[in-house]
């Protein structure tokens, strides 16, 4: 499943985002993602593996800061 804007994507540990804003950085797909039903907002980054789509949290806090930059614009 490719990851676009109000998409809904759920993480392994359950928690469900819905996808606020998008952008390639590096040629690598990043979203801004919101927790359904809260105010907390993690980055995600897609990544294909094995010709399926995942997403994971962006961890390094220098890339968070740059991309923050660019997806709250």
């Amino acid at each position: 499943m490719e990851i676009t804007k109000d998409t809904i994507v759920s993480l392994e540990n359950g928690d469900r985002y819905i996808i606020d804003n998008i952008t390639f950085y590096g040629g690598i797909k990043y979203a801004l993602a919101h927790k359904e039903n809260a105010l907390d907002k993690i980055v995600m980054e897609e990544i294909l593996e094995n010709n399926e789509l995942y997403v994971r949290q962006v961890m390094d806090t220098e890339l968070i800061e740059i991309l923050m930059r660019i997806l709250e614009g």
